[in-house]
């Protein structure tokens, strides 16, 4: 099953009898039999019936609301957070300060590495860019993390690290859109607004995924505790940035899919235009299912839900979580 990408403005998302149809006046966009739909994703000014939601919400099918510019609003989902004993477990788990910053090293020390692993495996060299010396620095920088006894001083490990690779990220880039690194809130060049809007669909795709196992969704062992933050959800997104958003992103420039004709500026941000913005929805739920791209003949949406079971068997005292380490195919 797939993710349902309505962004046509004015549009409704409607039920007749055991379908999902999507119209416009009197038009007739799609019709598609729900039993095909795993998701949807609402961008905009489009309406959903109240007779669509109570039949979306029996079939466990969540409806995701996004602002035209992609920011991402909110869900509407069947109640299915029942498991208070996993809650339990979760709370137990965040209290125990050793296991805690444990589990925060774990995921930053994968997120580096995973890192790592995108500068190797793209194998750039260019101009006088010297791919070996910043892999020596990151590597230099993970091996402290062990020494690191808090969130601030993990956290700090991952931002140097972030730091030095979003300066080869632009190296890695083959398109006559430049990158200088990262910016957001707002994103102010293209590469930035695909990746920044690639990071908040995968944000949805783990809290979703996160939600229907019963976590406490606002309880973070590397993010902690923040009023309104959906801690948990950011450090499982932590192992699935760069396998997904910023290969897919790669590819996207590399090969030429967007180009600055698929992106607006308005005063200091930059923006997909209508077309682009279509294209990304396309772009990225292919990527998300098709099992190719994955590397291991699993798509990426099925990984992230192992990632979660995996978490829940741990949080519950069933072995040590290992977060998603990528090593798959180079070719994007």
């Amino acid at each position: 099953m797939s993710v349902l990408y309505v962004k046509e403005q004015g549009a409704c998302v409607r039920k007749k009898d055991q379908c999902i149809v999507v119209s416009k006046g009197r038009d007739t966009l799609l019709q598609i039999p729900a039993d095909n739909v795993d998701n949807i994703a609402v961008i905009g000014n489009v309406q959903v019936t109240s007779q669509a939601l109570q039949m979306l919400m029996v079939r466990g099918i969540d409806v995701n609301y996004f602002a035209f510019s992609g920011k991402y609003l909110g869900h509407t989902a069947a109640e299915t957070s029942k498991n208070v004993f996993l809650r339990l477990a979760q709370y137990e788990m965040y209290h125990d300060l050793k296991r805690r910053m444990e589990m925060a090293r774990r995921i930053v020390n994968n997120k580096i590495q995973n890192q790592i692993n995108i500068i190797r495996g793209i194998h750039v060299q260019s101009g006088e860019y010297f791919w070996k010396e910043d892999v020596e620095k990151m590597e230099e920088y993970q091996s402290r993390l062990p020494q690191k006894q808090t969130s601030n001083e993990i956290l700090g490990i991952e931002g140097i690290c972030s730091n030095i690779y979003f300066g080869a990220f632009g190296k890695m880039l083959r398109s006559e859109i430049e990158f200088h690194g990262r910016n957001r809130r707002p994103p102010r060049d293209p590469v930035n607004t695909i990746i920044s809007l690639g990071y908040t669909f995968l944000t949805k795709e783990v809290s979703n995924t996160l939600d229907a196992e019963s976590f406490e969704m606002y309880l973070g062992f590397l993010h902690g505790i923040r009023y309104g933050r959906k801690s948990l959800a950011l450090d499982m997104v932590e192992e699935f940035r760069q396998p997904v958003v910023d290969r897919l992103t790669i590819r996207l420039f590399n090969k030429r899919i967007f180009t600055e004709f698929d992106f607006t500026a308005e005063e200091d941000r930059v923006l997909l235009n209508e077309d682009g913005f279509k294209k990304f929805c396309w772009e990225f739920e292919r990527w998300m299912t098709d099992k190719s791209f994955s590397g291991n003949g699993v798509s990426f949406r099925s990984r992230i839900k192992e990632q979660a079971g995996r978490l829940k068997q741990a949080v519950q005292g069933n072995g040590e979580y290992i977060p998603f380490r990528w090593e798959g195919p180079t070719c994007i």
